[in-house]
């Protein structure tokens, strides 16, 4: 079974979600929406609890949201029940048959799946979107330079301790995850592979896209090493 299968249970969701704050969510679909013109249609492929899908649809665009986390989406459905909500894995993206003008995968989700998995998804992607952005946090640029330790956090009531290890033979991040709120605890493993902002750029060409622009942020700054993160916006 993959490791995400069981993860995003109700307290990782709830940490997530009080993590976030809403600041956060306007600028992203700022900088997102930038590349569609109004009412466009939008996969966002995994949805988590829906923020974005959200926020797209409150803009007045047409969106599908897709996550494999049935708490997730129950919690997105409560939100927004009249939206587009999928159950399902993103590694078979392609059997929900979704057309749209621009794919989503935030919220640092690109390297859940095997490398041959992260390959068919952006196919998958191209094949769904002449547009695709992708929000990479565990870029080997970000990541490295001063990958933490331990980090310890509290967020939507729930206390989170993670320890980090990275694997050089298979360029993967290891994160022990313990969550708490009150007498729960939940201890899970992420596994997410990390990729240069140069292997990216090959793999979503490969897949089918033309061109891919690098962005450190939502202001639209370049992609360097020490930036944050890695926003791809790829064109077909």
């Amino acid at each position: 079974m993959t490791w995400y299968t069981d993860f995003f249970t109700d307290l990782a969701n709830s940490f997530w979600r009080g993590a976030v704050q809403p600041a956060q969510t306007t600028a992203e679909i700022d900088f997102v929406t930038s590349f569609i013109p109004a009412g466009a249609r939008v996969l966002d492929a995994p949805c988590g609890s829906g923020r974005h899908t959200i926020e797209l649809a409150r803009r007045g665009y047409s969106v599908t949201g897709i996550d494999i986390s049935s708490e997730a989406i129950a919690h997105a459905r409560a939100l927004e029940p009249s939206l587009d909500w999928r159950l399902g894995d993103v590694s078979s993206l392609a059997s929900f048959g979704v057309v749209a003008d621009m794919a989503l995968c935030m919220g640092n989700s690109f390297g859940y799946l095997t490398h041959s998995g992260s390959e068919r998804f952006l196919s998958d992607l191209a094949a769904a979107a002449p547009v695709a952005v992708i929000d990479y946090g565990c870029a080997a640029e970000s990541l490295l330079p001063a990958l933490p330790g331990t980090l310890e956090m509290s967020a939507g009531g729930v206390d989170v301790v993670a320890v980090n290890s990275y694997d050089v033979a298979s360029g993967r991040l290891l994160i022990d995850f313990t969550f708490t709120a009150g007498e729960r605890t939940q201890q899970s493993t992420c596994v997410q592979h990390v990729y240069t902002a140069g292997e990216l750029t090959r793999m979503l060409r490969a897949a089918g896209f033309s061109s891919v622009s690098l962005y450190g942020g939502t202001s639209g700054e370049a992609f360097e090493v020490g930036s944050h993160r890695l926003l791809a916006v790829a064109r077909r």
